[in-house]
């Protein structure tokens, strides 16, 4: 076997319409130095990582940051969206979302999809493009070349109407969006390591998702993190409530 080829072994893990799938890795190639970062914070755009921030919903100055390093072609990551959402919705200004990329090379298609959306992010797009690439799966994991780029121009008109096509479609080759795939696949390679997808860090301190049979379990071991954390700093735990 080539000493490039790399092995990605996907679990998918259902009960009561609940999906976890925790995507493996065994080794990537990836040149990025990231010793001197800390990956438990907001980390913003330099050299090394394209000049181009982390991605982050929720208060940046938050006491508490959730991490998840995803695959946008990971099913799993895919079934855990809608409950990280919901989180987010649910604390608001007291946590800091965070999302990195962490392409599986045995995933054809997922650097192109971290592409598009960070391509997204130019034009102020980046969450919403990040969903719409989940919820539209189907129609671009099995296509290649032009045909593919053209699913993610359909998907970037259809949540931004206004926005410009042809930027969209050339950022999307954009050295610097390169960069920035690279350097957070590093992070969560080197510092984090992480060694599946989805993975996620509640203030540096790693949820056991493969102990998470549902996407609700899943939501509540993070939610109890979280709160865990909300704690330690002297803050209102648990969601807010509804007015």
């Amino acid at each position: 076997m080539n000493k490039v080829t790399i092995a990605a072994i996907v679990v998918i893990l259902a009960l009561f319409g609940g999906l976890i799938a925790w995507t493996t890795i065994q080794k990537h190639e990836n040149p990025t130095d990231v010793r001197d970062y800390d990956s438990t914070s907001i980390i913003k755009g330099d050299d090394n990582n394209g000049n181009i921030d982390d991605h982050v919903r929720g208060n940046p100055d938050a006491k508490v940051i959730v991490v998840e390093y995803a695959d946008l072609q990971c099913p799993g990551c895919a079934a855990a969206m809608p409950n990280i959402h919901q989180l987010y919705e649910e604390y608001g200004d007291r946590v800091a979302f965070l999302y990195r990329n962490f392409p599986i090379s045995g995933h054809q298609n997922a650097r192109a999809a971290a592409a598009a959306a960070e391509s997204a992010g130019f034009q102020g797009y980046y969450w919403d493009m990040v969903e719409t690439i989940y919820a539209n799966r189907a129609e671009w994991i099995s296509e290649t070349g032009d045909k593919r780029t053209n699913v993610f121009v359909g998907l970037f008109k259809d949540i931004a109407p206004e926005g410009d096509l042809e930027k969209f479609r050339s950022d999307m080759g954009n050295s610097n969006i390169e960069t920035k795939i690279n350097f957070d696949y590093a992070l969560g390679k080197n510092v984090d390591k992480v060694t599946a997808t989805p993975a996620f860090y509640v203030n540096g301190k790693a949820i056991d998702v493969a102990a998470a049979d549902t996407q609700q379990k899943l939501k509540e071991m993070i939610e109890e993190q979280i709160n865990s954390e909300l704690k330690k700093a002297g803050l209102e735990t648990g969601a807010k409530k509804s007015e």
